[in-house]
């Protein structure tokens, strides 16, 4: 019985470039996601900004991307510090 590989080589397309990258074969599809992601991102950066060469259109929509990232992390570690305040003001109330 063969085993089958942890770790691949997956193709990813990204602004027409091909890039070959390692990930685990349960990630395949997350990175296939993650480069469908980046490529909407990139094309709609150059339709509000043509003018900007592909390397900065590539940069921008990559920040964006990691603002939207941060911004929806944000919320879950204020709710969690919240939760854990009252938390430890129950357990202090209780003491």
């Amino acid at each position: 019985m063969l085993k089958q590989p942890l770790v691949v080589e997956q193709k990813v397309v990204i602004a027409g470039r091909e890039y070959w990258l390692r990930c685990l074969v349960k990630e395949q599809a997350e990175l296939q996601e993650a480069a469908r992601l980046l490529n909407t991102k990139i094309a709609q950066v150059r339709q509000g900004a043509g003018h900007l060469s592909m390397e900065q259109s590539i940069v921008l929509a990559a920040l964006s991307l990691g603002q939207q990232l941060v911004t929806q992390q944000n919320p879950a570690v204020d709710e969690t510090k919240q939760r854990l305040a009252k938390l430890t003001a129950l357990i202090e109330a209780n003491s």
